[in-house]
């Protein structure tokens, strides 16, 4: 049977299925308590949905935080990637206790930039120097004064 006109260019088709997913801004963020977020559209930006583990590296020189995502377990520095709806985490006490770096000092919210690093290859950055200003609120978030 031979292909109708046209048929051959729809390879690419992919079914939409993240009804409601927040995917436009790709955010990673740090907490106080040393614990790192992946936004949504970080996750889909980066594609680790199907990721287990993610490895840390961190750059002095450029006060950077390396993230290589991976699905081996046993690779070196792996550490256990949470997946929840939304978003996925990582604790990483010990890797900011390992750099004498104070999560304090490093929390809030980074956008982070898909790099090509020597010894490494492809990996996922953000700068500590670059951190994103608080958002302001939406007035329909702020609080009304009493009249």
């Amino acid at each position: 049977m031979a292909k109708a006109k046209g048929q051959e260019s729809w390879y690419d088709m992919e079914v939409f299925t993240s009804k409601g997913a927040k995917i436009k801004d790709a955010k990673i963020t740090i907490l106080d308590s040393s614990q790192i977020l992946f936004n949504g559209g970080f996750c889909h930006r980066a594609s680790i949905a199907d990721k287990t583990h993610v490895i840390l590296a961190y750059s002095p020189q450029n006060r950077s935080i390396i993230f290589q995502f991976t699905s081996d377990a046993k690779a070196e520095g792996a550490l256990k990637l949470v997946q929840r709806s939304g978003g996925a985490s990582v604790g990483s006490r010990s890797f900011f206790n390992y750099f004498f770096l104070n999560p304090k000092d490093s929390a809030g919210r980074y956008e982070p930039t898909k790099q090509k690093l020597p010894k490494i290859g492809d990996a996922w950055v953000i700068n500590l120097d670059a951190k994103l200003p608080e958002h302001e609120k939406k007035p329909s978030e702020q609080t009304a004064l009493p009249r």
